[in-house]
């Protein structure tokens, strides 16, 4: 299954820790710990409904750690996340009206104000120093290009990156198409190592996400 294949990958490269941008109700960190995953996940996550699921769910590993509720971009300042019906749609950007008269659950029904950090600011605050065994996962619905921004001097230790890569892009002012996120792995230096379909325009049967998993190291 995916989700086996993720821990094993992990485990099998000696990642010592996650970090879960973007980390919902816990729902990935949970799947590594069900096959298995010998490291520790440190949670992200903005929206207040879910953040509060996901303080519940990690109680049921001590190796699951959830951070302070924020939003993980390219700046330290306050701002507005748009929190749709369905919350894995939230996101600091603004769903298009096209995509949410398909999926109505995905329609912004209230605004939540939090806290915005690069990555470089508060990465020793959850990781030791020096440490470099660490896979970056980031799942930010349309923001993952602005993670990435405020992770200049963060990525230089990072071994692996997670990222939901947009075929067609769902949300306004989405900085990331799929050839610069594909560009953008390659000129940091990782590999390709797996990839997973995730959303899908039923009506039509196009692949609207996928998620691409990259590494420095290849074997």
């Amino acid at each position: 299954s995916e989700d086996m294949r993720n821990a094993t990958i992990l485990n099998n490269l000696g990642i010592r820790y996650v970090l879960d941008i973007g980390a919902n109700t816990g729902q990935f960190a949970e799947s590594l710990f069900d096959f298995n995953y010998k490291g520790t996940v440190i949670s992200f996550e903005p929206v207040g409904s879910c953040y509060e699921a996901l303080v519940k769910r990690s109680k049921k590993n001590k190796n699951h750690i959830v951070a302070e509720r924020c939003a993980i971009g390219d700046q330290d300042m306050e701002i507005k996340i748009n929190v749709s019906d369905d919350s894995v749609f939230s996101s600091v950007l603004e769903i298009k009206d096209e995509h949410a008269k398909l999926r109505p659950k995905s329609r912004i029904v209230r605004q939540e104000t939090v806290n915005l950090f690069k990555l470089d600011t508060i990465i020793d605050k959850y990781i030791p120093k020096g440490e470099t065994s660490i896979l970056l996962k980031i799942d930010t619905q349309g923001f993952e290009k602005q993670v990435l921004d405020g992770a200049l001097d963060s990525i230089k230790r990072i071994q692996g990156i997670k990222i939901e890569i947009p075929m067609v892009p769902i949300y306004s002012n989405t900085r990331f198409t799929f050839y610069e996120i594909i560009e953008s792995m390659r000129e940091r230096g990782f590999t390709p190592y797996n990839f997973k379909k995730e959303g899908v325009k039923m009506t039509t049967g196009r692949v609207i996400t996928i998620a691409g998993m990259f590494f420095r190291q290849a074997g």
